[in-house]
């Protein structure tokens, strides 16, 4: 079976860069049949010249990177604050287009990028990996085949320690006008985003925001502070549109032995937990048999059989972090080869879009004092 050659450019090659790029390298060692070989191609990023053996070169802007014309895809891995405007020159130029959450600073931004891909019809998809998650597939199928009856209440909680240190100094992330929010906008997309693909859509929302450590060094062993303004802590109260409360908690400051993501959903029948600590199946309570049951599940939708197809099995697993990212990039280069979105649950930028258009009104509720805020369409 021929197989298409996607020369993909990378565009920034840092912590996120370096996960999606392991996912790459990995992907014809674990998947045999892939319909696509991934050729690592030019690197952009600002030192080139320590860029890994196995990418073709490094470039010194995005335009010398676009201007030789071969490329199939770009991967765009940088701070969020640059997303739009690189986001914008790759899809003028009409190549397809994997860019990392969230895809602007702001909504505006999102829908901008979201209606020049559409205009120019090019494959893009963002990197919410979380909807490649077996378990949170497992946990939508469960739901929507009325295994804990109707939903009442949920925690989706987000939990990491990596801002602990008071002496951590001033980086992109910790400024609003270049990141767009703290902790809700860097982890708490893919809490919104995993709510919305297994319970639906949200009603209505109320924000609470905190930020700890309210000054940073501006550079490593600085005596000079500058203020933080975005948050180290949010948690958001939730009413969906189906009914049903829950509360989404992003944190960068909660030391635990091990971080993780989890998600306790509560219905009239029983519950679901799901945990990174074991991504690939959840735990599922049936109250009125007193049975809890952990493992496969046998009345699986479409795309969780294609999600488990696509998920590197136990014995070839890189952690849950590059196995998601690995997952998610397989779908994106399977809808390159197809030349269409082939299952509506890619997280595409319209879905991207609409999880932002949230956060903006989480940022809007917690600046005014915890506001309930009900139009969450635009």
């Amino acid at each position: 079976m021929s197989k298409k050659e996607i020369k993909l450019g990378f565009v920034g090659l840092g912590f996120i860069g370096t996960i999606h790029s392991i996912a790459c390298f990995s992907m014809p060692l674990i998947f045999k049949n892939l319909p696509f070989e991934v050729k690592l191609g030019p690197v952009y990023k600002n030192n080139i010249e320590d860029i890994p053996h196995f990418f073709e070169k490094g470039v010194k802007s995005i335009e010398e990177m676009l201007e030789e014309g071969d490329l199939d895809a770009v991967d765009i891995c940088t701070p969020n604050y640059l997303h739009y405007e690189q986001a914008m020159k790759v899809i003028e130029k009409g190549i397809p287009l994997y860019l990392e959450k969230p895809i602007g600073v702001n909504s505006k931004e999102a829908y901008e990028i979201m209606e020049k891909a559409k205009e120019k019809r090019i494959i893009h998809q963002t990197a919410l990996m979380y909807r490649f998650m077996p378990a949170v597939n497992q946990a939508r199928d469960m739901i929507k085949n009325g295994e804990i009856g109707e939903i009442l209440n949920f925690k989706a909680l987000m939990l990491h320690s990596g801002y602990m240190d008071p002496k951590r100094p001033m980086s992109w992330k910790m400024k609003k006008a270049t990141s767009g929010g703290g902790a809700i906008v860097d982890m708490g997309i893919h809490l919104v985003d995993a709510v919305r693909f297994m319970m639906g859509e949200i009603k209505s929302l109320r924000a609470n925001s905190k930020t700890y450590f309210i000054k940073r060094p501006v550079s490593k062993n600085s005596e000079i502070y500058e203020e933080v303004d975005v948050d180290d802590w949010t948690n958001v109260e939730v009413e969906m549109q189906n009914g049903g409360w829950g509360s989404i908690e992003a944190s960068r400051i909660s030391p635990d032995l091990e971080e993780e993501t989890r998600f306790e959903i509560y219905g009239t029948k029983g519950s679901i937990k799901i945990s990174t600590k074991h991504p690939r199946y959840v735990v599922l309570y049936k109250k009125q048999d007193n049975i809890q049951m952990i493992g496969g599940y046998d009345k699986k939708s479409k795309f969780s059989e294609y999600v488990e197809s696509i998920y590197p099995t136990e014995k070839y697993s890189l952690g849950w972090m590059v196995d998601l990212h690995m997952a998610s990039l397989i779908n994106f280069f399977t809808n390159i080869v197809e030349d269409k979105i082939v299952f509506s649950e890619t997280p595409t930028f319209e879905e991207a879009y609409k999880d932002q258009v949230t956060l903006d009104k989480i940022l809007l509720s917690a600046e005014n004092n915890g506001k309930v805020i009900s139009n969450l369409k635009d």
